[in-house]
């Protein structure tokens, strides 16, 4: 009896194996038979487009494709081109770290005030062009674009009827007055300028797909590079003397970019849009300078610094686009707010600041690190699809 109870476990653990070996020789013998040939349903682009329930590109119904499956979501057109060109118009505002013009100490009145003499910036306008080319591999598509904002800006401090001390660190050789400059006897006024040089060309490469009825993602990645020329400046009469300066950074740097893009769809061919991109790229930054502080003329011999520059990219804005003439064009016009930041740009300062304004002119042991570029303003783009 006990021999029974002990082998009634051996039973299903036969079972199982029988079961196991009968299904594994008849699949073996399945993936043994000869595919059955498929006849191919070869459509023209045209043909193809109009076979769908929807429009590709826009939003769509639940039911329209498996849920899957990252289907694409790229402007289909029937037309042999597949290309694309883009244009913008941009009105963006030029901020830089670390340009102000210095500080004003009001020694006369009690108690003491101080006043920051700030750069004053404005917005400038320029533009950008595209263009792409859908592939034929898995709906991927090339984009390269070029971006031009050249700007020149000026900042005017009259210090006419004030009393009290200018202090500034844009004085290279500023330890031979080490105590600032009396407002009284400065014969002019006190000018800044700021020349803003800003070429740049990206290169993506990217797949948009649907992730949602209304929803379409597109990841990108690729490379960038862009072209820094900015020259800072600082000028007034002290004692019937003329006080300048300027100093020059011609910056250029390339390196790899990734980022991603999404568009969502809130009514028929309206869309909330949203775009991020960063970047680490290498740079080399060329300084040189000249300037007469003291009656007598110098010159900063140009000097090299190589850095790693990261660029952060962001935009939101509304779009509205359409089909034309039996899906053989697309034309579509977005509105957005950009903002961009690019890291260690600001030699010029950091140049100015490396000789102390104290009354031993040693090297200063509290440096700064470049200031950073900041890009932020309106951009209007109209894309042509073809």
């Amino acid at each position: 009896m006990k021999i029974l109870k002990r082998s009634i476990w051996i039973v299903p653990i036969i079972i199982l194996s029988i079961f196991f070996l009968y299904g594994r020789k008849h699949g073996v013998d399945d993936c043994l038979k000869e595919p059955e040939e498929i006849e191919e349903d070869i459509c023209m682009p045209c043909e193809e487009s109009e076979q769908k329930a929807y429009k590709q590109g826009y939003a769509i119904c639940e039911n329209d494709l498996p849920k899957a499956y990252n289907a694409p979501a790229r402007i289909d057109l029937c037309s042999n081109v597949d290309a694309y060109l883009t244009g913008s118009f941009i009105y963006f505002e030029v901020i830089l770290d670390q340009i102000d013009l210095g500080i004003t100490h009001f020694n006369t009145v009690t108690p003491n005030e101080f006043e920051i003499v700030k750069f004053s910036t404005s917005y400038e306008p320029g533009f950008k062009i595209g263009a792409g080319s859908h592939l034929p591999f898995d709906d991927w598509d090339l984009y390269a674009q070029y971006t031009r904002l050249h700007d020149t800006q000026n900042t005017i401090y009259d210090p006419n009827g004030k009393l009290g001390i200018f202090y500034t660190s844009w004085f290279i050789t500023g330890s031979t007055n080490p105590n600032g400059y009396n407002l009284s006897e400065i014969n002019s006024n006190i000018r800044a300028f700021l020349t803003f040089d800003f070429d740049k060309i990206d290169f993506e490469i990217a797949r948009s797909f649907y992730v949602g009825k209304s929803l379409t993602l597109r990841p990108f990645i690729g490379g960038g590079g862009h072209f820094f020329d900015q020259i800072y400046g600082l000028d007034f009469t002290y004692q019937s003397s003329l006080r300048e300066m300027a100093i020059k950074n011609h910056s250029w740097a390339i390196g790899p970019r990734f980022g991603i893009s999404s568009n969502w769809f809130f009514y028929k061919c309206f869309r909330l849009f949203g775009y991020g991109a960063a970047s680490l790229l290498f740079a080399e930054n060329k300084i040189s300078g000249s300037g007469n502080e003291t009656g007598l003329p110098f010159s900063v011999l140009k000097g090299e610094k190589d850095i790693l520059r990261d660029v952060e990219e962001f935009m939101l804005g509304l779009s509205w686009g359409s089909y034309f003439t039996n899906d053989t064009w697309h034309f579509d016009l977005s509105v957005a707010y950009e903002a961009q930041r690019y890291s260690n740009t600001n030699y010029m300062s950091k140049t100015a600041q490396m000789l102390n304004v104290d009354s031993n002119g040693d090297i200063s042991s509290n440096l700064v690190n470049p200031g950073s570029t900041f890009l932020h303003g309106l951009t209007v783009t109209a894309r042509f699809d073809f």
